[in-house]
């Protein structure tokens, strides 16, 4: 019989999650899943599978709150909507916010190289996600060519996301940002 989990699985799947968004995939090792997780890789392998299964359920987990968020914020209406999403890189941040590491699924892209095709699929979902938000907003505003104009927004989004990466620092992007909210403004 098995023994019940003496862990909650929503704060490790957190922790977890925040190790790999932090540190990305290859950096993170199982000695720094459990000290963020506080259990054993043992225990953590035995409950969500090995570091790809578990970092496969952090990345659906990830999917599923960014799919919420935008569910609120693409409740606005469209133009209103898109600008929030690009001012919300200038709305300041603790120094030590995870917020500073950018975006985990855009992070991922950096290691794509060297993933499975579950996590490319993951990525694909998640960037399918953003491009239909952007476009069934500007579509609600009736502005012309809404599809590719969201493609442009998801480019300039990960773009901005990939400038924090590399920054280390989320004002990075405030700048790129700050064009975007302008241009999408004249549409």
């Amino acid at each position: 019989m098995a023994r019940p989990r003496k862990f909650d699985d929503d704060a490790v799947l957190n922790a977890a999650m925040m190790t790999f968004w932090r540190h990305g995939y290859e950096a993170t090792t199982t000695r720094m899943l459990e000290e963020a997780t506080g259990v054993g890789i043992r225990g953590l392998f035995n409950a969500f599978g090995n570091k790809e299964k578990l970092f496969h359920t952090v990345l659906a987990r990830y999917f599923d709150t960014v799919h919420a968020q935008l569910a609120q914020v693409f409740a606005m209406p469209g133009r209103d909507a898109i600008d929030a999403v690009f001012a919300g890189f200038s709305a300041p941040d603790p120094p030590d916010a995870i917020s500073h590491a950018g975006c985990l699924m855009v992070n991922t892209v950096f290691e794509l190289e060297r993933t499975d095709e579950t996590v490319r699929a993951q990525v694909a979902a998640y960037r399918a996600l953003w491009k239909t938000s952007f476009a069934d907003a500007l579509a609600r505003d009736g502005i012309s060519d809404a599809d590719t104009r969201a493609e442009f927004l998801v480019g300039a989004l990960w773009g901005a996301l990939g400038q924090i990466k590399l920054a280390g620092d989320k004002a990075a992007a405030v700048p790129m940002a700050e064009v975007i909210r302008s241009t999408v403004r004249t549409w």
